[in-house]
């Protein structure tokens, strides 16, 4: 569950560290540094996981030691045919998330970004400013509770949108950035119109403090409907579902703030 977790952020990774990260070689071209930045968050995201445990053991499981003993089974090579058919099996649930629940978020963000319609002279009905749709007066709206983070209501909206399943975040980005210019498309024009968001004041939205916080963020927080419903079943309590929720999250939220009001501060 863990590992499945960690590989629904590499989208979000992909994005900001082809936008953000110099493609520098190093080593005679062994070594990536946008590579080695995508193993760093990888490898925050497995301590951030066994820190987690730890906490927990110590906290809630504390008390006399269970006596069980389970024997490992022996350990054998991966039969090529078994291998391509468990890759096969993630294949199809990656597919059925991705037809389900990527399509349904994006098609919800579009609805909420082209409503309410405005009336044109003539009479004509079109698709609102994209701050004057529902979606952009729902995220104005709990912007403060992000400002911190260096977020402007896009990114806020984009990330809200992706509590269900991180993976849709890109989806959403793109929507945001590209409604209200039909020729906009692909992911380099995606990282185009990041790299040029502002602020109302002018200033950069996306800087490198920011970009790590939200990488920050997505490495520590839990956002996946599917590993809280896991919880819920495993534990037949909702309390479970929700303390690992709000705990993660707010690991999340701590993590970001101090990446960008320190590396905000360290850079000027």
């Amino acid at each position: 569950m863990a590992i499945r977790a960690i590989a629904w952020r590499l989208p979000i990774y992909a994005l900001l560290i082809a936008a953000f990260v110099p493609a520098k070689t190093y080593l005679g071209g062994l070594v990536n540094l946008q590579g080695l930045v995508l193993l760093g968050f990888y490898l925050l995201g497995m301590v951030g996981a066994i820190f987690t445990a730890f906490l927990i053991n110590r906290l809630a499981f504390s008390g006399p030691r269970s006596r069980f003993l389970l024997e490992m089974p022996p350990y054998r090579l991966p039969q090529l045919r078994s291998v391509a058919v468990k890759l096969l099996g993630r294949v199809k649930i990656f597919m059925k998330r991705a037809g389900t629940i990527i399509f349904a978020v994006a098609l919800v963000i579009w609805a909420l970004a082209s409503f309410p319609r405005v009336t044109l002279d003539g009479g004509v009905s079109d698709a609102p400013p994209i701050a004057d749709s529902y979606l952009g007066r729902m995220s104005r709206t709990v912007e403060p509770v992000f400002a911190p983070l260096g977020w402007d209501w896009k990114v806020t909206a984009a990330v809200i949108a992706s509590f269900p399943a991180r993976e849709v975040v890109i989806a959403v980005l793109g929507t945001l950035y590209a409604v209200e210019d039909a020729d906009a498309g692909g992911e380099q024009r995606l990282i185009d119109r990041i790299r040029d968001a502002r602020h109302l004041d002018g200033t950069l939205v996306f800087t490198l403090p920011m970009v790590i916080g939200l990488m920050v963020f997505y490495a520590l927080c839990l956002q996946c409907i599917s590993t809280l419903a896991v919880i819920r079943r495993e534990t037949n309590s909702w309390r479970w579902p929700l303390a690992s929720w709000l705990y993660m999250t707010g690991l999340g939220y701590a993590g970001a703030f101090l990446c960008f009001h320190f590396g905000s501060s360290l850079f000027g």
